[in-house]
């Protein structure tokens, strides 16, 4: 059993019923692999939810497994800030909480954003 963490587009393709997304999760669940989202996305997404949707999509979230962020997160999340800072590349601090859980629970991370994740020590599927 594989685990994936969704990023936020992922997600909002997916709440937004964007059948090539949307099918690609079920494939993966029919697989029995595990769909994954931390804090971070779940506000994010809800940066962006009306209030008349707030119930259904937190309802829709609460499939997915959230993975906690730990001080072992963050100091990976910290440490990728500050060696791609040192190469010239400036990363938002919920990427790199993003990447660093992936690193840090093994999953591939699924997103579009290829370029927000310029890790080299953590596997990434791009839809």
């Amino acid at each position: 059993m594989a685990l994936f963490l969704l990023d936020t587009d992922i997600l909002i393709d997916f709440l937004n019923g964007f059948e090539p997304t949307a099918r690609t999760l079920r494939n993966f669940h029919d697989a029995g692999d595990a769909l994954g989202i931390t804090a971070i996305q779940i506000a994010e997404v809800f940066s962006g939810v009306e209030p008349d949707d707030r119930d259904t999509v937190a309802s829709i979230l609460r499939t997915f497994t959230c993975l906690e962020l730990t001080p072992t997160i963050a100091r990976k999340a910290g440490e990728y800030r500050h060696d791609f800072r040192r190469q010239g590349r400036i990363l938002s601090t919920t990427d790199t909480l993003v990447a660093a859980t992936a690193f840090q629970r093994a999953a591939t991370l699924v997103t579009r954003n290829q370029r927000h994740y310029p890790m080299d020590d953590i596997t990434i599927i791009v839809l």
